[in-house]
């Protein structure tokens, strides 16, 4: 923010005070503030209120401390000014203040920081806090506040030529929160926005109160569909919150780590950058772990072969976290208690690149949809479909969906009937999670392959 105030008031011999008025009025757009000033200092000097007596002056009329702006001779009390300035600076619903004028009605010079300046500290705070505002507003597409840390930080996103969208997910606060640049969730890749918000704000509440009632009732055999949520939800809870206590553990990891390095005085900035990062490793891999819990769930029931292939990667994941972790902490107590640093952080540069480049081409694979498994198919000269894994159903090759799973249970499909075929029509409806359903029993397995058993 300083850095276009300076700049504006460096090029055209502006006060800063002046510099930081025309820049809120034209959106803290340097381009276009000085273009304007370009063409015409004078006039738009004058269009701003910003031409005048050059002294803002104030005095005491009894105990009162009276003040004006620099560009007219109208002096009101501190008192005045901060009742004024606080009605001026309330943001209304979609309205941005871009100007404030003297107290006076008739008079339209600025009031600027210069102004400010000789008024009580409340008021300085109440407009340092419009500044900002009024820049973070205008800049709202490449700055934004850290969620998590109350507005004590912003960052600020620079595209290169090497920048993905993934990126927005996983941007990090100076304070070592982790969030989304899109939805402000913290960072959740491999899901979507709109599942990781769905998850945040009903389904993480549902499957609470699904597995508190879990502990309470006794399933009823005529509502199917309630237990089919519980059990779909229940058990990517209980693998969200183990997550979830892990990533707190990294997280105070961290801490600590932080404060051995404070303690060591011998330390090198680039030994602490590389153990600071080789642990911030370990909790952007704990989110994606955290997260692809819940990427499981958003897997459909009839791709179960996807769910076990995603249990297989989280499991290989877990253990390269694990010793990862475990590598780290060897090679950080090796570096602060003064061994070989050299071979240490070559070792610790290793090992935090590994565990980076390994998690990259998990979070990857999940986000392009496991595409290295398929549902079973079987196409050649003579077939052109596949088998569902969850209900065994065959469906067209050109079917994206299996045509049994996705009707509800309580509409099934419309199959016409007759005397002649009514067994095996009633046949090809039944529940393909009903107890009775063999295959399904067997986790959906493709009938050939039982009959080659």
């Amino acid at each position: 923010m300083m850095k276009e105030v300076v700049q504006i008031s460096e090029v055209f011999s502006l006060s800063l005070s002046d510099a930081t008025v025309i820049l809120i009025r034209l959106g803290w757009n340097s381009f276009k503030a000085s273009d304007r000033l370009g063409d015409d200092k004078e006039k738009f000097l004058s269009e701003l209120g910003l031409v005048g007596s050059k002294s803002c002056s104030s005095d005491k009329e009894g105990d009162k401390y009276l003040v004006s702006t620099p560009f007219c001779s109208h002096k009101f009390s501190t008192d005045c000014w901060r009742d004024y300035l606080r009605k001026s600076l309330v943001k209304k619903e979609d309205e941005r203040v871009l100007q404030i004028s003297c107290l006076s009605q008739d008079c339209t010079a600025s009031v600027g920081p210069d102004t400010i300046e000789k008024l009580t500290e409340p008021v300085k705070k109440m407009y340092g806090k419009y500044l900002v505002a009024s820049f973070m507003e205008s800049n709202k597409e490449s700055i934004k506040w850290c969620p998590d840390c109350d507005n004590n930080y912003a960052i600020e996103r620079h595209h290169d030529d090497d920048y993905h969208p993934s990126e927005d997910i996983g941007v990090v606060c100076l304070c070592g929160y982790i969030f989304c640049w899109s939805c402000q969730l913290e960072s959740h890749r491999p899901v979507t926005c709109n599942n990781a918000s769905l998850w945040m704000n009903e389904l993480l509440h549902k499957s609470k109160k699904l597995a508190g009632e879990a502990k309470r009732i006794k399933h009823c055999p005529e509502c199917y569909k309630l237990v089919r949520n519980a059990s779909a939800l229940i058990p990517h809870l209980t693998l969200w919150e183990t997550s979830d206590a892990a990533l707190k553990i990294s997280k105070r990891d961290l801490e600590a780590i932080e404060e051995k390095i404070m303690d060591a005085n011998c330390l090198r900035e680039l030994d602490i950058k590389a153990i600071r990062e080789a642990w911030m490793v370990t909790i952007q891999c704990s989110l994606v772990l955290k997260w692809s819990c819940v990427f499981g769930y958003f897997i459909t029931d009839y791709q179960i072969a996807k769910r076990q292939y995603l249990d297989y990667l989280r499991e290989k994941a877990t253990a390269n976290l694990s010793n990862h972790k475990k590598t780290i902490a060897e090679v950080t107590s090796g570096i602060i208690s003064g061994g070989d640093i050299i071979a240490l952080r070559e070792k610790l540069g290793d090992i935090t690149t590994t565990t980076d480049n390994y998690f990259r081409f998990f979070v990857k694979s999940l986000e392009d949809g496991l595409c290295d498994v398929k549902v079973d198919a079987y196409e050649d000269g003579a077939t052109d479909y596949w088998f569902c894994d969850r209900c065994t159903f065959q469906n067209d090759s050109s079917d994206q969906e299996c045509r049994m799973c996705v009707f509800s249970f309580d509409s099934p499909p419309h199959v016409a009937l007759d005397n002649n075929n009514s067994s095996g029509s009633s046949h090809q409806q039944q529940d393909p999670n009903a107890s009775n359903n063999t295959l399904a029993r067997q986790g959906g397995n493709n009938p050939w392959e039982l009959n080659d058993e």
